[in-house]
């Protein structure tokens, strides 16, 4: 039966985290919660999750992430998105840091792909391309009072695992 809940942007997500927290960016144990059932709240969270989260990430550096844009050409197996990652931190040099962790990690285009490809994501996509596309400057966050806040969009190519049909598998 087709999973229809795998998402390139929650893959993408997984493969993040676990650079930010291999780089030692991000300490998991700083986002440790008796009131979740997994007790590690991974703050890389959806834009609408912001809100219920506010609270507990409080005063805390994460990332928040929207999908902006999906589209498809005429070669209906290629997927290309484009998502956007807004990173908040009180600390400047912390911004920068993430900021370059993301750079390092997304400006080879194939070969960031094959990264990602590589890494314990869903065996059901294969990125082709991944790069950045766009960066803002950072600048005090107008959201969410006393961090800075800088916007990075990620463009993708991929693809699903499709069966004899064309239909994802």
């Amino acid at each position: 039966m087709t999973n229809y809940k795998i998402d390139a942007l929650f893959e993408l997500k997984k493969y993040i985290w676990d650079a930010l927290v291999n780089l030692e960016i991000f300490d998991p144990e700083d986002y440790y919660s008796d009131n979740i059932s997994s007790n590690v709240v991974v703050p890389i969270i959806p834009v609408q999750q912001s809100p219920e989260l506010a609270q507990f990430l409080s005063g805390k550096k994460h990332i928040v992430f929207d999908k902006i844009s999906t589209t498809y050409d005429t070669n209906w197996l290629i997927c290309q998105e484009q998502f956007l990652y807004t990173i908040y931190t009180t600390d400047y040099a912390e911004i920068n840091q993430i900021r370059n962790v993301f750079i390092d990690l997304f400006r080879r285009m194939d070969e960031s792909a094959r990264d990602v490809n590589y890494s314990d994501i869903s065996d059901l996509i294969k990125f082709h391309t991944i790069y950045i596309s766009d960066i803002s400057p950072t600048s005090p966050s107008d959201e969410i009072k006393g961090f800075y806040a800088t916007d990075i969009i990620l463009e993708a190519k991929y693809s699903r695992i499709t069966d004899e049909t064309g239909r994802f598998a």
